[in-house]
């Protein structure tokens, strides 16, 4: 079972797409240990179908942005903090 509070669930890392796992090849990034960006593909060497870029501030993710393979289809996701450092709200923007 997923950790539904987990900040990457709520924005959609850890969501299946329609496709399969083991349909799909997924590539990550990371910069001093954090994850930075995920790309997805059909398969290994396939069609691109999603890149999912990661931004942080003061180490707490702040945005997503998810553009879709097959066209110039952006969400922008953007979290946001309470003094505590609880999410606050997560805004979501279609471009």
């Amino acid at each position: 079972m997923p950790d539904t509070t987990s900040i990457l669930y709520q924005v959609g890392v850890a969501v299946k797409s329609a496709i399969t796992e083991t349909d799909s090849y997924t590539e990550t990034s990371y910069t001093d240990g954090v994850l930075t960006s995920l790309t997805k593909y059909a398969s290994q060497g396939g069609t691109k179908l999603e890149t999912k870029t990661f931004t942080y501030t003061d180490g707490k993710l702040t945005q997503v942005l998810v553009q879709n393979g097959s066209d110039t289809t952006t969400l922008t996701q953007t979290i946001a903090y309470d003094g505590d450092g609880n999410v606050s709200s997560i805004t979501k923007d279609y471009a």
